[in-house]
């Protein structure tokens, strides 16, 4: 009797399945983009000690690289869970 009365009780949080999906997908943008959150700022760093050492800017341009990478993966993360509970 009492299962019974706390599954009838339970709201769900998605509407539909493609709103599930949406924001299952967002959050894993966000898991991809955590470990380039740190990656990137070392890359960026280790990239203007290799040009202070042999003008190299290899590593320098794969850095920011990275970064603009990750900024764009956290903004559609962000974009796809807010989609994902409003509805829109």
């Amino acid at each position: 009797m009492k299962n019974s009365n706390k599954v009838s009780n339970k709201q769900k949080t998605f509407k539909d399945e493609a709103s599930k999906s949406l924001f299952q997908k967002g959050i894993k943008y966000l898991a991809i983009a955590l470990p380039l959150l740190f990656i990137s700022p070392i890359t960026i760093t280790i990239g203007f000690k290799a040009i202070n050492k042999s003008n190299n800017y290899f590593v320098l341009i794969i850095g920011c690289i990275l970064a603009i990478l990750t900024i764009v993966m956290v903004t559609q993360a962000f974009r796809l869970i807010l989609k994902s509970l409003f509805n829109k």
